[in-house]
């Protein structure tokens, strides 16, 4: 309730979010259809020889009546206008009702933190992670060889909520900066030691979509000075604002290929995995208020839309333009 009657970017929540409500009845209703969540090391093999990978499809193996899907989060940073009401670079409680970052709890259990309307400063299951989390201890079955989901993060304002970026240190000091950076490294690792997959969602949160090869080379070089010297290395690319690239062998394609990346994922009306050689691609079905409404035939055998959407505070969701 906190998102959608926000004044300023209220209609834009209703339309891309789910809700913590909506993501739980998701699970539920995955669950009980048969899917169960595989990541990429479920079905793709890498074949290294000397310097070179070679990606090739393998089997997958399910009980009887169980569907194979993978999930996808993307820009999991938890911006600051989202978050801090009066832009002093703090959570607030006018902020709009979202998770501030990623933490850890007492027993090392990755969860969000959030700040309620009345200021206060809590722990829980606030966000994807933490309530996939809770699900997959439920139901293990849920999880494909301890399989888990791709998160996509831009660059620009740090990641998981930390604020890694080096233009902090003239607001903020080195000490801050330093924090922040142990903090991300933590997280992070502790996210992989999961089995969670992260992955590039651009630097600045663009569409590659006719973008020059020197506008991509750019961008990826902040992700490469910003964010890789904190969280390490990615091979997984997450293709931001509904874009794409339209030649998988042109210069735009090998600047992103020679910065690392080998799996690439993009959206569209009905999933796809294509396994090649030297990369793979990916389609995904984008889950948004917006999405559900308009659209549910996409999600026929995944999950009721309507048993999932919460009109009762979401109202009529605007389209697109």
């Amino acid at each position: 309730s906190r998102a959608f009657s926000n004044r300023e970017f209220g209609g834009q929540y209703n339309r891309n979010f789910v809700t913590v409500d909506e993501f739980e009845k998701i699970l539920n209703q995955l669950y009980v259809n048969g899917y169960v969540l595989v990541d990429m090391d479920s079905f793709i093999a890498e074949t290294v020889t000397g310097e070179t990978i070679t990606y090739s499809s393998k089997s997958l193996y399910l009980p009887d009546g169980k569907k194979p899907f993978m999930m996808t989060e993307t820009m999991v940073n938890y911006f600051n206008y989202m978050i801090d009401g009066n832009e002093d670079g703090v959570p607030d409680k006018d902020g709009a009702g979202f998770a501030s970052k990623l933490v850890l709890d007492g027993n090392g259990d990755i969860k969000a933190e959030y700040v309620d309307a009345n200021g206060q400063a809590n722990v829980g299951n606030y966000d994807l992670v933490p309530i996939l989390e809770d699900f997959i201890k439920e139901h293990p079955d849920f999880s494909y060889q301890g399989a888990r989901a791709i998160l996509a993060v831009t660059g620009h304002e740090g990641v998981f909520g930390y604020r890694i970026n080096s233009a902090v240190v003239a607001s903020k000091g080195n000490d801050y900066w330093e924090k922040e950076v142990a903090g991300a490294k933590e997280i992070t690792n502790a996210l992989r030691d999961k089995g969670y997959t992260i992955a590039c969602y651009t630097y600045k949160n663009d569409a590659y979509a006719g973008w020059s090869v020197a506008q991509i080379q750019a961008d990826l070089q902040s992700w490469a000075t910003q964010i890789t010297s904190v969280i390490g290395n990615v091979d997984t690319f997450v293709f931001a604002k509904t874009s794409n690239i339209s030649d998988y062998n042109g210069n735009a394609f090998q600047t992103m290929y020679q910065s690392g990346f080998r799996y690439f994922i993009s959206n569209a009306d009905s999933p796809m995995t294509q396994v090649n050689p030297t990369y793979v691609r990916q389609n995904r079905l984008m889950v948004t208020g917006e999405t559900m409404q308009h659209y549910t035939s996409r999600f026929t055998g995944l999950f009721d839309c309507a048993a999932i959407l919460e009109v009762n505070i979401r109202g009529d969701i605007a389209k697109s333009k």
